[in-house]
Formats: structure tokens, C-alpha cells, sequence
């Protein structure tokens, strides 16, 4: 806000022009044994307030002070309410299940971040639940809130305050359950309107702050101190931009109009990205979904889908590739984005050095800017591509031809298929043993939650993951990744490596006296019933050295590599599984989970433990607290 957003803030006492008609607005926000709402109440001058009916409103049951915490459920948490703060308007509602301890945190903390100055915003728990409040905690202390880094597993809370100004009111029950009640009324005269000096196009601007009014968590759209700009600029090429050319953009989304701003906006201003290459595909179509692609001129085209969750999902991604085949045959890729990717700026420069690719090797069928491997400990060089088994991830290109076969072998009804989640469905049935081409450094990060977010695997998958924050970054040895060139290669490195004999999980598994560039250590590793590695015996390996351990993904022929420094590389050779066990010198002792000592495999669960052990971040250490941590860890 400008140097009059102090108006915001100064209470009910604030003097006002009685000559004038001044607008108010009234938040309540209270919480007790029946339940929690969100009201508000607006008032003019000279005239007669009236109270509306509850906006938001949610029953609620606590459970005994002295209970066990219950599963948590998605519909329990930390409400996130935006208040439009000049027509006392609900603008944007949502309950992050902060019950969870995993990864929702972060999704809070994405929301609040694009909420506009000015606003008004109430938090307050719905029914319990911040376990998960962790990292938002800091967060919410940096934008004023004096409680929440103190909150118990089970307080209660409520917070209301306008955003980059002062705390209206702000309760907090730590200990107990007793009712509490917070009440407001604000006065919001002389409230400035948005500013007009940034966009010579009225009408833009004009649709632009109309669309403001109604939606919140816009991010720099309805920022009115520093507003992106619109229509946005177009970015500069990069070095190989030819090889863009024709490469459709095809981003799907639905009705998370929030996520698909600042997928887009990131999107069209990245190096290399064409304004007219770029399309959405709508599964649901909303009115502010739409709204907003007109305004972002946008194209755009609705498909008609039928269904929930998954079962929707399957047959909209397949209505894509019917799309997609029908409007850019003969295109010589296709990039497919989802709503809640953000890209790296390095992302089309990442593309047009490995496109080439799809067509020169038919032992590939996509390219990913995601990561398989990119966790933030094991990541050195933005330049090292690799290829391995890996379904299509979060920003991904593939043939048109690829899409045709994949369209062959799609069931029109979903229930013919014992797999329904349509990129895993991709890897099981379509891909016939191609790979992919995956970076060391990812150029995507998922960002958003939706139907299939687990909170542990995203956490664990997608959080801990950075990308390359520059663009033009030259990638090495990229035709290096045609299958025979690489096999030979690869098969050369692990001949040179040092074979590793000790206990995975040991710190001494890697010496730190007189490192070697190459290690190698081989594995017991079969296939199990569907040919594929067994998924228990590389699991524990693969946690103790920070590679992949939740999926056989990220292997070529049962090989893993793992970088564990910019000049260090792991190779994990899986025998008999691998292609190439033959590489393992005769004599050399293969590691097996399944025989190793006690004390290892102690040391092995240890591991296990340490990495996904229930850790939350709490500020005050009363024992009550201490006790419930310990409760809840054991549970």
C-alpha cells in the first residue's frame, strides 16, 4: 500500500468525516466446543449496519484434554480467509490440513506469500491442527503474529491482520479448550484505488483491478505497490531458440486459478519462451480461470470431462492427447505443463539443447526437466544430464508420435485398467522400456497440491529439490545420451571405479582420505514378479546414500548413479538384475540386505528412522508438549 495504508490499522477510534459516507468492516472470528466462523459485518455512516450471515462456518467436536490426538483429516487445519479490504467481500478461503506434518506447511506459506498488501487476512484452526504449521510458523512470526511459533500440536488460535501492516487481534489458547472470541470493526475510509500510471491500456487495466475485487493469493496481479507488469514483456531468446520453433507449449489446468498465474507468468517471462507457442487445456472451466487467460491473452480450449479424481484425471489427460494430436501433428515435440510447475529460468534453454534427441534415438520417448535425483545434497553440476526408466515428470516433452501410440493403447473406460493415474499408466504400458533424459539439476519444481499428493513423498520428492536459477547454463556431454554411446561410457566408468565394500549406512562408507572421482558398489538386486528391481532390496541402499528409494525410477539397465560431490560419483551396480553385472570383479562381495549382520542392519533401520521421523517444530518445551512429541512419535 501507498503512505496512506495506516488507514487500515488505526482502530475504531480513528477520526472520520462525518460529511462523507465511510465505509467499515467488521471481522469476528471466534472458536469453542461448537465450532469456528468467520463473519463480517459492513457498515456506512449515517446508516444502519446490518450483520450478514455467516460466511464460512465449520462444526466441530474437541476431543477430551487429555486424549490422543486423532488422524488428522484434509478437511482440519489452519484456515487462510482473505478479506477484500475496501468492499468487505470473502475473496479467498482455504483449510491447509496442517494436521499433517508433511509438506503442507509449504503450501500455506505459498499462499500466503502472494497475498496482497493491504488485505485483510484471518487465520484461525479448524477443528485442530498444527502439527504441520513448521516452517510457516517463521513465516507468520516475520509478518507479525506473536503466537505462532508457541502453538502446541492441539492450541487453538486465531489471528487477524492486514497484511504488511498491523495485527487487528490475535488469540491463542495453548493449553485447554475454552471458548475465545476476537471481535472488530475497522474503519477503511480513505483507502486509496489502485494505481493507474503502469499500464497505458485502460481497458486492461480497468478488467485487470475488476478481477482484483473478487479473487485473493494473486500474487503480483493484484499487488498495487509493485504489480507485475501486463501485458507481460516477452523475454529474450536463447541460444538455440531455432530449435523452439514449432514446439507447442501445452500447459493443463483447471479451476486453481492462483497456481496458474504463477505457473504462466513465470512461464512466459523465462528465456526462450514464444507468447503465441503457449495453450492452455482446461478440464474445468470456471469463471475465474477464464477470466484470467483473457486477461493474460491467453489461448485456451475447454474439454469436457466427466468423472472424480483420478478417474476424471485419467480420461482429461487422455482428451490432452487427443487434443494435442488432432492440433500439432506433425509438430516435432510437444512440452506438457502442469498448473502447479513452476519452470527454471534455464528451462527452454535445458529444452533446446536436448529435443534434438527424441528424434535420433528411438530408445528414448521423453525429455524431463524435473529431477529424479536432484535432492538439494546430492546436486553439483547444472551442466550433467542423464538418461534412465523414468515416467514423464512435471514439465515434459514428447513426440507427437509418442502421443499417437500412447492414444492407441488408452482405454476409453478407465476401468479397464488396473492403473488410472495416467503418467504412471505412460511408464507401465506405453513405454516399452524406453527412458528419458532427466537433468542433475532440475529445471522444474512442483510446487502445488492436489488429488494425488501424498505429504510425505512430496516433502521427501519435491520440496528438498532446487533448480537452476540462471538460464543459458551449457550442458555436457548431451550426445553422450544416445543409447550406445552411453552404454559404452557408463560400462568404462564402472570398470575404472573404486569398488566400495563397507556398510552403506556407515559414515565411513565413502572415504573422505584421498577421494577417488569414481566409485562403484554392487548389490544384490533381483527382479521381482513384473520383471521390474526388487523394490525392498534397493529401498534401504538407496536411503543410506541419498539417491531415489521410493520407486525402481531413475535406473538404467539396474544402475544408479548418485553425485556425491562435483568431482564424486557413485555408481550402484544391482547384480543380477543389472545389464551390467558382468563388470563386477570375480570374488568381490556382493552386499545383501538380507544377510548382513545385526549390528548393520541396525545401523540400516537407524538410517530409516532418522530420515522420516516425526520432527516438529516447536518453539516453547513445556512438558506437556515434550510428552505429546513423545506420544506422537511413538504412535
Amino acid at each position: 500500500m501507498d503512505s496512506n495504508s495506516g488507514s487500515t490499522g488505526r482502530g475504531r477510534n480513528s477520526n472520520t468525516d462525518n460529511s462523507s459516507s465511510v465505509r467499515r468492516v467488521g471481522v469476528e472470528v471466534w472458536s469453542s466446543f461448537s465450532g469456528w466462523s468467520v463473519r463480517v459485518e459492513e457498515c456506512h455512516h449515517n446508516l444502519t449496519c446490518h450483520t450478514s450471515p455467516p460466511l464460512v462456518s465449520k462444526g466441530f467436536n474437541l476431543p477430551p484434554e487429555d486424549a490422543r490426538p486423532h488422524p488428522p483429516t484434509l478437511d482440519e487445519g489452519v484456515t487462510l480467509t482473505v478479506l477484500n479490504q475496501r468492499k468487505s467481500s470473502l475473496i479467498f478461503h482455504r483449510v491447509f490440513p496442517l494436521g499433517q506434518y508433511w509438506a503442507h506447511w509449504a503450501d500455506l506459506e505459498w499462499h500466503l506469500n502472494r497475498v496482497a498488501p493491504g488485505r485483510i487476512v484471518v487465520m484461525t484452526v479448524a477443528v485442530s491442527g498444527t502439527v504441520g504449521l513448521r516452517d510457516a510458523a517463521r513465516r507468520l512470526a516475520q509478518l507479525g503474529s506473536l503466537f505462532a511459533l508457541h502453538l502446541t500440536p492441539m492450541a487453538h488460535w486465531t489471528w487477524v491482520f492486514v497484511k504488511g501492516g498491523r495485527t487487528i487481534s490475535e488469540t491463542a489458547i495453548i493449553q485447554g479448550y475454552a471458548p475465545h472470541h476476537a471481535h472488530l470493526i475497522l474503519p477503511l475510509s480513505h483507502l486509496t484505488t489502485p494505481p493507474t500510471s503502469f499500464s497505458k491500456n485502460q481497458e486492461l487495466r480497468q478488467q485487470r483491478w475488476q478481477y482484483c475485487e473478487s479473487h485473493g493469493a494473486m500474487g503480483g496481479l493484484c499487488d498495487e505497490d509493485t504489480p507485475d507488469p501486463l501485458p507481460v514483456p516477452p523475454p529474450p531468446p536463447v541460444a538455440q531458440q531455432w530449435a523452439l520453433d514449432g514446439v507447442p507449449v501445452v500447459v493443463t489446468a483447471g479451476n486453481r486459478h492462483q497456481y496458474l498465474y504463477h505457473t504462466l507468468t513465470t512461464l512466459l517471462t523465462t528465456p526462450g519462451a514464444q507468447h503465441n507457442n503457449i495453450l492452455v487445456a482446461l478440464g474445468d472451466a470456471p469463471q475465474p480461470t477464464t477470466q484470467l487467460l483473457r486477461l493474460l491473452n491467453i489461448t485456451f480450449t475447454k474439454l469436457v470431462v466427466h468423472g472424480k479424481d483420478n478417474n476424471k484425471l485419467f480420461r482429461y489427460y487422455r482428451s490432452v492427447f487427443q487434443y494435442v494430436a488432432r492440433t500439432f501433428p506433425d509438430a516435432p515435440a510437444v512440452i506438457i505443463l502442469d498448473e502447479d510447475v513452476q519452470v527454471s529460468p534455464d528451462f527452454f534453454s535445458y529444452m533446446s539443447q536436448t529435443l534434438w534427441l527424441l528424434h535420433h534415438d528411438p530408445t528414448l520417448y521423453c525429455i524431463n526437466s524435473h529431477s529424479i535425483s536432484g535432492f538439494s545434497d546430492r546436486i553439483h553440476n547444472p551442466s550433467r544430464v542423464f538418461r534412465g526408466n523414468v515416467q514423464v515428470q512435471w514439465g515434459y516433452a514428447v513426440t507427437p508420435s509418442f502421443i499417437r501410440d500412447a492414444l492407441s493403447k488408452w482405454p476409453e473406460d478407465e476401468h479397464k485398467t488396473n492403473i488410472i493415474i495416467y503418467d504412471y499408466w505412460l511408464y507401465t504400458y506405453v513405454r516399452r522400456g524406453r527412458e528419458c533424459v532427466f537433468p542433475e539439476v532440475g529445471r522444474s519444481l512442483h510446487y502445488g497440491r492436489g488429488t494425488n499428493t501424498d505429504p510425505l513423498t512430496a516433502e521427501r520428492a519435491f520440496i528438498d529439490k532446487p533448480v537452476v536459477g540462471e538460464a543459458g547454463v551449457p550442458l555436457v556431454g548431451v550426445s553422450r545420451l544416445q543409447h550406445d554411446i552411453w552404454r559404452s561410457h557408463l560400462a568404462h566408468n564402472i570398470t575404472l571405479a573404486t569398488p566400495l565394500l563397507d556398510n552403506p549406512c556407515s559414515p565411513a562408507f565413502i572415504p573422505t582420505h584421498n577421494p577417488r572421482e569414481l566409485y562403484v558398489f554392487y548389490y544384490r538386486l533381483d527382479a521381482d514378479d513384473d520383471g521390474r528391481a526388487s523394490a525392498i532390496q534397493f529401498f534401504d541402499l538407496h536411503n543410506c546414500v541419498g539417491g531415489w528409494s521410493l520407486s525402481d525410477q531413475g535406473q538404467h539397465e539396474g544402475v544408479s548413479i548418485v553425485t556425491l560431490s562435483a568431482h564424486t560419483t557413485l555408481y550402484l551396480v544391482g547384480v543380477p538384475y543389472s545389464s551390467y553385472s558382468h563388470l563386477r570383479p570375480q570374488g568381490l562381495p556382493l552386499w545383501d540386505i538380507n544377510t548382513i549382520s545385526e549390528e548393520d542392519f541396525i545401523m540400516v533401520e537407524e538410517n530409516k528412522l532418522n530420515k522420516y521421523k516425526f520432527t516438529p517444530i516447536i518453539a516453547n518445551s513445556n512438558m506437556e508438549t515434550l510428552q505429546l512429541m513423545k506420544l506422537l512419535s511413538t504412535s
